[in-house]
């Protein structure tokens, strides 16, 4: 009986015994808490943790915004580019444009935009055909490497226009004379010159059609807002100077129209361009005539010798303004511009050492009067040395 009672004690306290002590080793390590390294728990927690974030936080996504519904041949429009996440703006984006048709790009640059829910970039294009595919467009972000799924381009379609004869072939926004002026070009003929300011506006396209002679001295063309200095001859019976552009923002021809103003003076600079009155000269030579006859019949009536002294100055002035104008020798092959503008338009050559009468002069230019009666300007480094 001893041994039976052994032998149940024995059997209960393996019953009631841990767990730990029937399990083997290796199928208990998985399920013990008391084996498990914490750190490495915290480092498989957090790897899980950015390895689902990564792919969200490198991804670059491309939308765009929908191009105008109604394109013109000639113009500029805007495409925008959205890209999320809007982190992508701190690093360099770079962009792969191919396989479009119909229109080249007009601004390598994009204009950007960083707003709550993406980056906004915008490309302008200029429209060449009526047939029209936009770009596939791709963007790199430098610092990550992060590569966008490409935007695919999609066709468009775009309208000729029928201009008016005076049509001047741009498309713009807005187009702005700011300045003109109009000087005698020769006996039958005056030369028109003036300044332009216009948006969104192609300016290197810009042509007169009954002008006898034409072409830009300067032109700056920019998205935002476009600069030309432009000049043209026309007959002397033309009262005034007429053109058409048309206006993208009003979608219709806009007539502008330059006053004939002939001005015995020329362009004294490139951005002083309104026009003057040539009888400003006459009045101060009178005025000064006057002023110093004046003077000295003060002198005999009043015998106060300062009334004649002030009585030299208008004087002087009156006699300086009076005296012929200089000859002066200029170079063999030297150009001849039409206006005092540097690069400005050389509208003949001198084929000898020729001397001409100087009428004027603006900086490092001399107005001279030419044989064929026609005006122009020689640079100062093409007078003769001697």
């Amino acid at each position: 009986m001893k041994q039976l009672a052994l032998l149940l004690l024995l059997v209960s306290h393996i019953a009631f015994a841990e767990p730990s002590v029937l399990t083997p080793i290796e199928s208990a390590s998985p399920q013990s808490e008391e084996g498990r390294d914490p750190t490495a728990d915290e480092k498989a927690s957090i790897n899980q943790l950015f390895s689902k974030a990564a792919p969200q936080n490198s991804a670059v996504i491309l939308t765009t915004t929908p191009p105008p519904s109604e394109l013109y041949i000639g113009e500029i429009f805007p495409l925008t580019i959205k890209l999320t996440p809007t982190d992508v703006a701190s690093g360099n984006i770079e962009y792969t444009l191919q396989n479009e048709a119909g229109i080249r790009i007009f601004s390598q640059t994009p204009q950007r935009v960083v707003k709550n829910d993406g980056v906004y970039d915008t490309f302008y294009f200029l429209v060449q055909d009526s047939t029209i595919r936009l770009p596939d467009i791709t963007a790199t972000v430098s610092a990550s490497g992060a590569v966008s799924e490409p935007l695919i381009g999609t066709s468009l379609n775009a309208s000729g226009l029928n201009p008016p004869s005076t049509y001047a072939n741009v498309l713009a926004n807005s187009f702005k004379v700011i300045a003109y002026k109009t000087t005698a070009y020769n006996q039958e003929s005056n030369i028109v010159v003036f300044t332009v300011k216009a948006t969104r506006c192609n300016i290197a396209t810009f042509s007169l059609v009954n002008a006898i002679k034409q072409g830009f001295e300067s032109k700056t063309p920019n998205v935002d807002e476009s600069t030309m200095t432009y000049y043209a001859v026309i007959p002397n019976s033309d009262q005034t100077l007429e053109f058409s552009i048309f206006n993208l923002q009003k979608n219709r021809y806009e007539s502008i129209s330059i006053p004939i103003v002939v001005d015995d003076d020329t362009v004294s600079t490139q951005s002083d361009l309104s026009p003057t009155d040539s009888r400003h000269t006459e009045i101060k030579i009178g005025a000064s005539a006057i002023a110093g006859v004046l003077m000295i019949a003060l002198y005999y009536w009043k015998r106060q010798k300062w009334y004649l002294i002030a009585s030299v100055l208008p004087l002087f002035y009156f006699v300086f303004a009076l005296l012929p104008n200089n000859n002066i020798c200029v170079k063999k092959n030297a150009p001849v511009h039409l206006l005092p503008i540097k690069n400005g338009t050389v509208f003949k050559t001198t084929t000898q050492e020729e001397s001409f009468e100087v009428e004027n002069t603006v900086g490092e230019f001399k107005k001279v009067h030419l044989d064929d009666n026609t005006l122009g300007w020689v640079h100062e480094n093409d007078l003769c040395s001697h």
